[in-house]
């Protein structure tokens, strides 16, 4: 099994199930799409329906798999616009960029005719301190968001660079290092329905 954190959770949310006319769309990712999930379905509104599917596990890790057949199994998704990144530090790189290769197959798997959209990793600040990016950290996520991009790339998935929405932006933080206060998922979420919209 691979390294895990102290805690693990997850979390599933299928908005508007009675709504069979409308295209719905699936945002995968981490506490980040729990932040804006509610704001992107208010974006998409009269367009769009939305899921989301959250985790702390890391690419690579078993159950996210038994999770991510939970969250696609039964529904039909136009778009999916994933993220994995923020968490799983205690594996490397490699196991990383391994592991997402995986998590790419499995989401075709069991969504072959989605469109698919890549969301970055958003950066790590110092806690009490959000204009300072986290040295240790940042880093790493910045050399995981760059190995997506090659995955990516080699597949023909776009990009979502919600790093760039978030970096050198310290007014956007809720100050814990990685969260983001009102305005910060506010503007993530603009992004993220332009890019599912455009998509549509």
């Amino acid at each position: 099994m691979k390294p895990r954190e102290s805690t693990q959770w997850c979390r599933f949310y299928w908005y508007n199930t009675e709504n069979t006319t409308l295209p719905r769309v699936l945002l995968i990712g981490d506490s980040i799409v729990v932040g804006y999930n509610e704001k992107v379905a208010k974006r998409l509104e009269g367009k769009a329906t939305v899921a989301f599917f959250s985790t702390s596990k890391c690419v690579g890790d078993p159950a996210i798999y038994r999770e991510l057949a939970v969250a696609i199994t039964g529904y039909n998704f136009p778009v999916i616009h994933f993220n994995n990144g923020l968490h799983g530090f205690e594996n490397s790189e490699p196991d990383y960029a391994h592991g997402l290769v995986d998590f790419v197959n499995a989401i075709e798997d069991l969504s072959p005719t989605s469109k698919y959209i890549w969301a970055s990793s958003t950066p790590i600040t110092v806690k009490g301190d959000p204009a300072t990016l986290d040295v240790a950290k940042t880093p790493r996520v910045i050399q995981r968001n760059e190995l997506a991009s090659q995955i990516m790339a080699d597949r023909l998935i776009p990009i979502d660079d919600l790093y760039n929405v978030a970096v050198n932006r310290p007014q956007l933080s809720c100050g814990d290092g990685y969260h983001y206060n009102e305005q910060g998922y506010q503007a993530l979420a603009d992004q993220v329905a332009t890019m599912i919209l455009d998509t549509l």
